[in-house]
């Protein structure tokens, strides 16, 4: 609007009307006055000039002042509407620019909004980057990725291998350091995974180093696919598992191995043997089956550590024997197997195992100490004996177990009538578990003569058992089952209490200087408290300890000669006497006389037996019978069953007899009337 003022002054344009039309007036008047007095000079005509003069100026000036104003207010019209149009196209023009600063402003709100989502994306990017770096630095993973058969690798893959960048452009492809071994199975994976589009293969394979050495790698890989299903390009890792292989292989050497020994173990004797036996013509296989005598002595007197040594020793000499068909295995304990893997003639194997035992019993040199020791050793031979694991092993340790019944130190190979025995040993280990506790067993006495009085001078006390459904069971068949089972413990601890009692009870009706013998076993002697157990019963009983004879046998002071003697000597201090039982079977009984406090030594009935007819035999009992009477002993032979040995061990002026001839031996209930008739 102040542009249109200035444009349109109606003040100015009102002065130049008026302006305009006092010229004109002006030059009429003067220019008419002074056409009229120069050419008119009539006053009269003058006058009707004048008058017509003055109306043609109205007229003139009229038309003058009309064209005047009608042009100027045209013009002011065109001005206006040139200037209206000129407006509307302004409000047009500015609404335009208007939506256009809009569309501006959006478009500034989008790129902000953009911009802030580039700049987030760009720190999520540098994020992402920065981790990915930390992640290839930190862990313990070679990243790597292939394309077009050019494989790159991340920082830590040249730690592991030692190699820089440099190296590997210089091989004929990284793919030259992996073993050759491990070479075809990698690619055959590789293919199969990509023929096949797996989510991902993986495979273990062996690198070689800069230093020359090989490394176990783990390899995981994925291939990616272009639109036509063609690989085009690989990324996975590469996972150093050497230590992890390392510890797989020990551990797969403790699966296999026996670890006090080195040699192999159950597991790996197993393995060996199902594999001989699967094969599409199995060979003839012998199995030696090899126990250890009385290697639990050897533990308790000597102790666990030694024992272990010994194991050791053993599993040494045993290995010698080994080479391409012939594998040593221990099974566990005492107990090892020879495998003699394919064989022709049974004399092969019968061959082995006489040079496996001749080898054991060559004595053993351990802490500065020279050990014997013997060994039973059951045979079962594939297919004749069986023909799986379970059976052949079964069936060797049944031949084992007769080996031992056979006195030990023997080979026996398997037969099937050994099942009868193996069979009827199980069922009187399960009754005889429960036969303390049922009151099953019983006590019966052999009256011991003195030879010089001709009366009873004491007894030994003899264990049976008669089971509701075994019947009467021999000793000979259930005391070894007591003493493998440790049954022999207890069930002794009652004997040597009801033994004491009978005799406390004998001496309460006037037989006081009967004595009674009571047989120990070697686990009896060599538990901790065995002496304690003894005293405790003598005092519970309250019966004098010199009227107690304990009876052992010399194979027992073999075994554990320090330890036990170190108890015996605590028995003796107390007044127990000490017997030794089948004397002159063994090989150091003079020894042991000269060392021990044996007050008593019994002739083993085997010496007696012949002596009639054996001049050897007679020899050594006369032998014996000096001994004892020497070194002041009591000498009392077992098992006399004819007059003829009675006379004869009187002339050799023995002290005592024990045996059929004189008496059987008898329950507590016909002792009492045998002392009655005897005295």
């Amino acid at each position: 609007m102040l542009e249109n003022e200035k444009i349109y002054d109606y003040k100015k344009i009102s002065i130049k009307i008026c302006l305009i039309y006092l010229s004109i007036g002006l030059l009429w008047i003067v220019m008419s006055d002074l056409a009229v007095v120069t050419t008119v000079k009539d006053k009269d005509l003058m006058t009707s000039i004048n008058i017509i003069k003055g109306w043609g100026y109205v007229f003139v000036s009229g038309i003058l002042i009309y064209l005047l104003t009608y042009l100027t207010l045209k013009k002011i019209s065109d001005k206006e509407t040139e200037l209206r149009q000129s407006y509307q196209e302004l409000l047009a023009a500015n609404e335009e620019i208007e939506a256009t600063y809009g569309q501006l402003a959006a478009s500034e709100d989008l790129l902000k909004q953009q911009y802030q989502e580039m700049v987030i994306s760009h720190q999520k990017l540098m994020e992402s980057e920065r981790r990915y770096r930390l992640i290839t630095e930190a862990t313990n993973d070679a990243i790597w990725e292939e394309k077009n058969n050019h494989r790159k690798f991340s920082a830590r893959w040249y730690e592991i291998t030692g190699y820089t960048r440099e190296d590997v452009e210089t091989l004929n492809g990284w793919e030259a350091l992996i073993h050759p071994e491990d070479r075809d199975a990698i690619q055959r994976i590789i293919s199969e995974h990509k023929k096949n589009k797996t989510p991902f293969y993986q495979c273990e394979y062996r690198l070689k180093t800069k230093d020359g050495k090989y490394k176990w790698i783990q390899e995981r890989g994925k291939a990616s696919f272009d639109e036509k299903g063609a690989t085009y390009y690989l990324v996975g890792s590469h996972t150093d598992i050497t230590e992890v292989k390392a510890y797989e292989q020990k551990l797969q050497h403790l699966a296999y191995h026996d670890q006090l020994t080195g040699l192999k173990n159950r597991n790996a004797f197993t393995h060996t043997l199902s594999d001989l036996m699967d094969q599409e013509h199995p060979k003839k296989i012998g199995l030696l089956y090899v126990d250890i005598d009385n290697f639990k002595y050897i533990n308790d007197s000597m102790g666990h550590t030694f024992g272990d040594q010994v194991l050791k020793e053993i599993g040494k000499r045993l290995t010698k024997f080994q080479n391409e068909h012939i594998s040593i295995y221990r099974l566990g304990g005492d107990e090892y197997i020879v495998l003699l893997e394919s064989f022709g003639e049974i004399t092969e194997v019968e061959k082995l195992a006489v040079n496996v035992l001749r080898a054991l019993n060559q004595p053993l040199e351990i802490s500065s100490s020279s050990i014997f020791i013997t060994a039973s050793i059951g045979i079962s031979l594939f297919p004749e004996h069986g023909e799986n694991i379970d059976e052949l092993l079964k069936n060797a340790d049944i031949a084992v177990f007769r080996a031992k019944e056979a006195g030990k130190n023997k080979i026996i190979i398997f037969n099937q009538p050994m099942n009868e025995a193996v069979t009827e040993r199980a069922q009187i280990e399960k009754h005889l578990r429960t036969a303390l506790e049922k009151n099953e067993f019983e006590l019966y006495y052999q009256p011991q003569l003195d030879v010089n009085t001709n009366h009873i001078s004491g007894f030994e006390a003899l264990l049976r058992w008669k089971n509701p459904e075994l019947g009467y069971v021999p000793p000979n068949k259930f005391i070894s089952v007591a003493e493998d089972t440790r049954l022999i413990i207890p069930i002794g601890e009652w004997v040597l209490r009801n033994s004491c009692m009978f005799l406390k009870h004998l001496h309460n009706q006037g037989y006081r200087d009967l004595t009674m013998s009571v047989n120990i076993s070697m686990l009896q002697l060599l538990q901790d408290d065995f002496v304690d157990m003894v005293t405790e019963i003598l005092e519970l009983v309250k019966i004098d300890p010199q009227y107690i004879e304990l009876e052992i046998t010399e194979s027992i002071l073999m075994e554990s000669y320090e330890t036990i003697a170190k108890k015996l000597k605590l028995l003796k201090a107390i007044g127990v006497k000490i017997a030794l039982d089948d004397f002159g079977k063994g090989y150091s009984s003079l020894h042991y006389l000269k060392h021990l406090p044996i007050s008593t030594l019994k002739i083993d009935k085997t010496f007696i037996d012949n002596i009639s007819l054996d001049k050897v035999n007679k020899s050594l009992t006369h032998l014996i019978v000096k001994i004892g009477r020497v070194m002041d002993l009591c000498v009392v032979a077992e098992g006399v069953e004819t007059e003829e040995q009675m006379e004869y061990l009187r002339k050799q002026k023995c002290n005592k007899i024990q045996g059929y001839l004189f008496s059987k031996p008898l329950p507590y209930n016909e002792i009492l009337k045998k002392l009655e008739i005897n005295q």
